[in-house]
């Protein structure tokens, strides 16, 4: 699978990275190499390590920015086994254990770049490393003591099996965790997808159901108040005739609402009396509810909300007052730059079940006409204005859902 262009970015710093540690690592064991009395031709060494340290140095201040980002991490691996090569023919050819470094390149080449490279790289290496069976200094021999060197080979081997178990251990779980977190990331991206396909779709039924029913309204209207004035001396019908006017009212102002809420808001006005004021009209049009609310009733930075988030808003206090009783709780806080409302109904419960699918998937509703859209609906709403939406049940008993708006960016 290829990377993303965020994961090659950061394995290839991670490659930059790891290379300064190994030349820390040469320049170390230079120094005990020396320190032990090996002979070895140590300018020669010494310019090996610099070449590659100054390619590095290249690498992560990006001076092949003429190059694309996969040919520079190319030629970092490139000069490893080249620098390798070098190192090895200076210090015994096939015979130094070291050779065995070999592999760690050729490994993060195939992670990482296209299998033509990686390809190529195995072949320069098998190339390399049998030219070295032929020329290269003789083995480091410190006094002549043969049985000392063949100590040191051992010590050699056993240093190159802990490298390379370290490079490989290392950078391969590191990029599966990247990988599985870039999987999570595009699964969580794919349910987002199709929720928000599954809601356009909504929308695009609802515009054209209230491009539908605009008319027949206007004709039940226009009917209703005939018959109000056909029967006003019938108390009795004339209260049913009464309440369907106000019922064909609602519906008029809902589909209003609809065409009001799918415009951007321009006007900005304190928070705390617009949410006054919006919550005044709803409460208008729910005279059967009792709301209890707590906090500030005006003033506020000026902001213009989103439409949106009023119907988002609108949606959850409907939830909560048909769910409880006709009474609802209002909390209402302004804390480190976010509006922070929560909705209390203090009936029922809700199951694990539903509190981990709440928002991410329409679920069965128990209200007479209900289609369970309405906690979806405004989840996704939030979502898209950068808030959240969070839902849980109370310890005094009931649900409650908190909802948060961050508001640095409307502040007018």
């Amino acid at each position: 699978m290829p990377l993303s262009p965020v994961l090659f970015t950061n394995a290839a710093k991670r490659m930059i990275q790891l290379r300064w540690l190994m030349l820390l690592a040469a320049a170390l064991l230079l120094g005990l190499l020396f320190w032990q009395g090996v002979v070895l031709p140590w300018g020669l060494c010494i310019q090996a390590l610099a070449t590659l340290a100054l390619i590095n140095l290249a690498l992560a201040h990006g001076l092949f920015t003429a190059l694309l980002h996969i040919h520079a991490l190319a030629l970092g691996l490139l000069a490893d086994v080249l620098v390798l090569t070098e190192i090895l023919a200076l210090s015994g050819g096939a015979a130094n254990p070291l050779a065995s470094l070999y592999l760690p390149p050729i490994l993060f080449a195939a992670l990482l770049l296209p299998a033509r490279f990686a390809w190529g790289l195995g072949g320069l290496s098998l190339l390399a490393y049998g030219g070295l069976f032929f020329w290269h200094l003789p083995w480091p021999v410190a006094g002549g003591d043969a049985a000392y060197a063949f100590t040191l080979h051992l010590a050699g081997m056993w240093l190159t099996f802990a490298l390379s178990v370290m490079l490989i251990v290392g950078v391969v779980s590191c990029l599966s965790r990247e990988l599985a977190g870039r999987e999570a990331a595009l699964a969580a991206a794919r349910e987002a997808q199709l929720r928000n396909e599954q809601l356009v779709a909504l929308g695009v039924q609802a515009a054209s159901a209230a491009h539908t029913l605009s008319t027949p309204l206007a004709t039940l209207s226009l009917l209703s108040d005939e018959l109000s004035d056909a029967y006003a001396d019938d108390p009795e019908l004339a209260e049913d005739l009464l309440l369907m006017r106000q019922q064909l009212a609602q519906c008029r102002e809902g589909l209003s609402r609809l065409r009001h809420d799918a415009e951007p808001a321009s006007e900005c006005l304190p928070l705390f009396d617009a949410l006054a004021t919006r919550i005044a009209g709803w409460r208008a049009l729910r005279p059967d509810v009792v709301l209890s609310w707590q906090g500030r009733h005006s003033g506020g930075p000026a902001l213009a909300l989103d439409n949106g988030f009023w119907a988002a808003l609108f949606n959850l206090l409907n939830n909560a007052a048909d769910a409880g009783g006709g009474k609802v709780e209002l909390e209402v806080a302004l804390a480190a730059g976010s509006l922070q409302l929560t909705i209390i109904n203090r009936e029922g419960c809700l199951s694990e079940a539903q509190l981990e699918r709440a928002g991410l998937a329409m679920l069965p509703s128990g209200k007479t006409g209900g289609m369970g859209i309405g906690v979806l609906l405004s989840h996704v709403t939030l979502s898209r204005l950068g808030g959240s939406l969070t839902l849980c049940n109370d310890q005094a008993g009931g649900v409650r859902a908190t909802l948060r708006l961050p508001l640095m960016e409307m502040a007018g």
